[in-house]
């Protein structure tokens, strides 16, 4: 997972004109900036452990291939002189040279879509296997990851249904395909959400603005004082019934 402490964030910004407080608005910017960022973080996560293809035209231009998985990311498709992507490169394209097989992968952090990004999504992942397949002999099959799903059930779901159980790729489906510890990849982004909460508190904390709420928040016997600001979280912490 990306650091938000990572991120400069903006303090005339929307978020600021929401809250009305300059320094919470740019707290919100730095998350803000941290979610869009967490994708590319997870794709570096995957291409540190799996060794790249140097360049996408020689490898297909090869006549034998070793009986491993050779991984292509997007910045590597982009640079092909051979294939007219024509704007509608995957993020991954993986060779299984022992089966012969090609899967090119959308990978995706998320899983909330709607129902016009989905279609454009299937379209533009249809267009691409149209201009690849001729160049590589190996069969070629497409599919979408949602990296978090827990079924492939989920994945097709958060897709409207638009995609098969056969192109549903869970994010375990996916490191299994590449040899590579699912399981590593959680761990590691369960410890920097970790430190996004405590760096998050921190910064609250730090807000001038804030200081009076949190005092009388978690002053002894007002319990009830979060309720009157927020009813939901006071629901939510048990404050009232």
């Amino acid at each position: 997972m990306a650091l938000i402490r990572n991120f400069a964030g903006r303090e005339d910004g929307g978020y600021t004109r929401v809250v009305g407080d300059p320094l919470l608005g740019k707290l919100f910017s730095r998350v803000h900036s941290t979610v869009i960022a967490s994708g590319n973080e997870l794709e570096k996560l995957i291409q540190d452990r799996v060794k790249a293809i140097p360049d996408l035209d020689d490898f297909l231009a090869w006549t034998t291939y070793p009986e491993q998985v050779f991984l292509a990311p997007k910045k590597l498709i982009k640079k092909s002189t051979k294939i007219n992507t024509d704007g509608a490169e995957p993020d991954f394209v993986i060779f299984d040279a022992a089966k012969q097989h090609c899967h090119i992968v959308e990978l995706k952090d998320g899983d909330a879509f709607d129902t016009k990004k989905a279609a454009g999504e299937l379209a533009s992942m249809e267009k691409f296997r149209t201009h690849f397949s001729p160049y590589i002999r190996f069969s070629v099959s497409i599919h979408f990851c949602c990296f978090n799903a827990q079924s492939r059930k989920a994945v097709i779901e958060a897709f409207k249904r638009r995609i098969t159980e056969e192109q549903a790729m869970t994010g375990r489906d996916f490191c299994k395909l590449l040899e590579i510890d699912y399981d590593e990849i959680l761990r590691l982004r369960t410890e920097h959400q970790r430190e996004n909460l405590a760096f998050v508190a921190a910064e609250l904390m730090q807000i001038e603005a804030l200081r009076p709420t949190f005092a009388a928040v978690f002053a002894d016997g007002n319990e009830q004082r979060l309720a009157q600001i927020n009813p939901s979280a006071g629901t939510q912490l048990g404050l009232l019934d």
